[in-house]
C-alpha cells in the first residue's frame, strides 16, 4: 500500500487517483499522527510526504521514523519516504534526505515524475 500524507484536498486526490490508476493500493491521511497511526498496520511500501501539514507535521514525521531506526529503539519497518513540498530549495532537500526521504518532489507535482519516482523506489527497496 502506498500512503498519500497531504492536508490539501484538491493535491491529495489527484495523486490517489493517479497512483490508484497505475495499479497501486492507495490509502490517503491529512496529518502526520495519521501517518503514523496507519505505518503502525505495518503494510505500507511508500509513504508519499508533504512537509506542511496541520498538528503534526512532516518534519516531525520524519524525525520520528528515523528516531525509530536508531540503535537500542524497537525495531520497526520503516516504508521509504517520499517527500514533497512547495519548498524545494536545495537546503530543504538536503535536510529532508539527512532525516531519510529517499526521493524529493517538488510542487506543483507531475504526474509522470510521481509515477517513475514510486517504481524507482520501489524497485530499490525491493532489492
Amino acid at each position: 500500500m502506498i500512503v498519500v500524507a497531504e492536508n490539501d484536498d484538491g493535491t491529495r486526490t489527484v495523486l490517489a487517483s493517479a497512483l490508484a490508476r497505475s495499479g497501486y493500493d492507495v490509502a490517503s491521511v491529512t496529518d502526520g499522527q495519521l501517518v503514523l497511526s496507519t505505518l503502525a498496520s505495518g503494510t505500507v511500501e511508500i509513504l508519499i510526504l508533504d512537509l506542511r501539514m496541520p498538528g503534526m507535521n512532516g518534519w516531525e514525521v520524519l524525525r520520528r521514523l528515523k528516531e525509530a531506526q536508531q540503535p537500542g529503539s524497537p525495531p520497526t519497518t520503516r516504508p521509504p519516504v517520499i517527500v514533497i513540498s512547495a519548498q524545494s530549495d536545495p537546503e530543504t532537500q538536503r535536510f529532508a534526505t539527512r532525516l531519510g526521504a529517499a526521493a524529493f518532489l517538488a510542487k506543483p507535482i507531475d504526474l509522470h515524475d510521481l509515477g517513475h519516482t514510486v517504481r524507482r523506489v520501489l524497485r530499490q527497496s525491493q532489492s
